[in-house]
């Protein structure tokens, strides 16, 4: 039997794994982890070549990049400066939608830009409130402010902390820290320049006037019931009386004989004669608990909102960030409402409502839920970033731990900047010193660690090693050649890497599309004999252009429910956004990173 030869393996590993990538049937970190361990298993790469990106510095610094982002997130850093200015006085839309931009760019050149899009969602969720406005005018900027900012420095996204080791793996010299910001500013603005007027004038106006209750047809699945003098479930709690977990019910609510309401009861609510119990769940699932448990349905009753909240009881909208425990779970396994104290009425995914039981649908980064619950745990799950609510909330003061968080940051990129320290030395320190000044407490670290990116990384930094030695770099310029005259232009390879990323992350992950390309763009540097770092700039461009698509990047994602967005608004305004800054990117890397001949 003929063995595969090693670049044959490769190609076959990268097809396969996009795959999966695009039609999502595995979860990306494992796909990650497969990778590694199949080009370990061929015989392509040693056991210790496979698995050493999970100890890549490159890692390590995403790691410690997420310690700093819990930090600013647990103190309040990032919410009370896009509070300050972006709230405040009265502003016209225009001058709104140029500070989001700006605002979620520069907070992304530091910190995570998912983070950012989750620390800002509820700030200008309450902004476009007291403004008047659609908040749909405003989260699509705030999604593409943040990718933006990934452009401005080597830590701003996990991608490029990647390209980076992989950059390091090759032997060539790695990006320094603020090596390209003076071209992500001008992309920046190029961005904001883009919502002045034309992109401004294709957002969406967002969804009609109507209440939550309305939106999510809230209606159709919950239904007034009245206990009958036979029913088994008199004098027994809402947790004792497991019935409702077998028929997948859920009680929002209790009304008393005397008209008192027990709004989202506790567990040691006890059921009594002649309640009225409001139930959520799926019209079979209730008919048959009726059924099976002496309730009638009350005819005359007629549903409002006050029956669902009011006094300390809220119903809000909730959304999953990404890094969220919840995400990839559903709710029966997280054992969400037992938790939480909060009772789940809808949930919503790109603007479709689910169907089926809620307790039984995966949820995923995104996800919009629409939650009822009490003020006090309401609040408790927003500090938990588990989910975030859009309810009006106090924004956290700057503490002792807000100031130590910021000073050691500014610190880190300080000795960095200075080259006193390598990057991920410094960035490692940093994060211990947040971590042992008890800025965030040390049992909580490793719920703030995002182990999906951290593992894509670790597993995909494992193809740029393959491709290496596998010597398909030379096989790819080999073909090149055969095409005619690419190979002899540099300007159109910088045109062909960046398309080619671009769609890359469209289709799968910005990480993998930057790990997968970046070993290509520094194979041609090599065959050309010029220097790599155009190429390096259009592999990070392109992998930062995921504005087509709201599963592209979590920073779409999250602002897909809150903003009411479809698929076709991010084509729509995104595509032309997309188009500008290719273009903008095409003319400026030349310039700004000149190809010049190395020996």
């Amino acid at each position: 039997m003929p063995t595969l030869e090693p670049s044959t393996i490769v190609l076959i590993t990268i097809a396969i794994s996009l795959l999966l990538f695009i039609t999502e049937s595995v979860r990306f970190d494992l796909i990650a982890v497969g990778v590694a361990a199949a080009l370990a298993a061929t015989g392509v790469l040693t056991p210790k070549e496979a698995f050493g990106g999970f100890s890549s510095p490159a890692v390590m610094m995403v790691g410690s990049m997420y310690v700093f982002g819990a930090a600013f997130t647990r103190w309040g850093v990032a919410e009370v400066i896009g509070t300050r200015v972006l709230g405040g006085s009265e502003r016209s839309e225009l001058s709104l939608v140029l500070r989001v931009v700006f605002v979620s760019g520069l907070l992304s050149g530091i910190l995570s830009n998912a983070g950012v899009v989750a620390i800002l969602i509820p700030v200008l969720s309450q902004v476009a409130k007291r403004q008047g406005m659609p908040v749909s005018k405003l989260l699509m900027p705030l999604a593409y402010g943040s990718l933006l900012g990934g452009l401005l420095s080597v830590i701003a996204t996990s991608k490029n902390l990647a390209v980076n080791g992989i950059v390091a793996d090759f032997g060539h010299e790695p990006l320094a820290l603020f090596e390209f910001s003076h071209y992500g500013l001008i992309m920046l603005s190029l961005g904001a320049l883009y919502f002045v007027f034309p992109g401004r004038r294709l957002l969406p106006e967002g969804r009609e006037e109507r209440s939550l209750t309305e939106h999510y047809q809230v209606r159709r699945f919950v239904t007034e019931v009245l206990i009958e003098p036979s029913s088994t479930l008199i004098n027994r709690s809402v947790a004792d009386a497991d019935v409702f977990r077998r028929y997948g019910v859920s009680v929002i609510g209790i009304i008393r004989p005397d008209s008192t309401k027990v709004l989202a009861p506790g567990p040691y609510n006890r059921i009594q004669r002649e309640d009225t119990l409001i139930l959520q769940g799926e019209p079979d699932d209730i008919l048959r608990l009726r059924r099976d448990e002496a309730l009638s349905v009350k005819k005359s009753a007629k549903l409002d909102d006050t029956q669902i909240y009011s006094g300390d009881v809220q119903l809000v909208e909730a959304v999953v960030p990404a890094g969220s425990t919840l995400a990839g779970r559903n709710l029966k396994d997280a054992d969400f409402g037992a938790r939480t104290g909060l009772n789940v009425l809808a949930i919503s995914k790109h603007g479709a409502l689910q169907p089926g039981r809620l307790s039984e649908v995966r949820v995923e980064v995104g996800d919009t839920l629409l939650v009822q619950g009490h003020d006090r745990d309401i609040e408790r799950i927003q500090k938990t970033r588990e989910v975030l609510t859009l309810a009006q909330l106090e924004t956290p003061p700057i503490g002792r731990g807000a100031w130590i968080s910021v000073f050691t940051l500014l610190a880190v990129l300080l000795v960095v900047s200075l080259d006193l320290l390598a990057l991920p030395v410094a960035a490692v320190m940093g994060a211990l010193v947040v971590i042992l000044t008890r800025c965030i407490p040390g049992k909580d670290i490793y719920h703030h660690l995002d182990w999906q990116a951290l593992l894509l990384i670790g597993g995909m930094l494992a193809l740029g090693q393959a491709f290496r030695v596998s010597r398909l770099d030379q096989e790819l310029i080999r073909l090149m050649r055969d095409l005619g005259g690419l190979m002899e232009s540099p300007h159109l390879m910088v045109a062909a890497l960046l398309v080619s990323t671009a769609v890359l992350t469209q289709v799968s992950t910005h990480i993998a599309a930057a790990t997968i390309m970046t070993p290509v763009a520094l194979s041609f540097s090599e065959q050309l004999g010029i220097d790599d770092r155009a190429f390096i700039m259009a592999i990070i461009t392109g992998a930062s252009l995921a504005f087509m698509s709201p599963v592209a990047h979590p920073a779409n994602a999250m602002v897909v429910g809150p903003g009411d967005y479809r698929y076709r608004d991010f084509l729509r305004v995104g595509a032309p956004l997309a188009l500008l800054l290719f273009s903008a990117a095409i003319v400026l890397i030349p310039i700004l990173f000149p190809m010049r001949s190395v020996v």
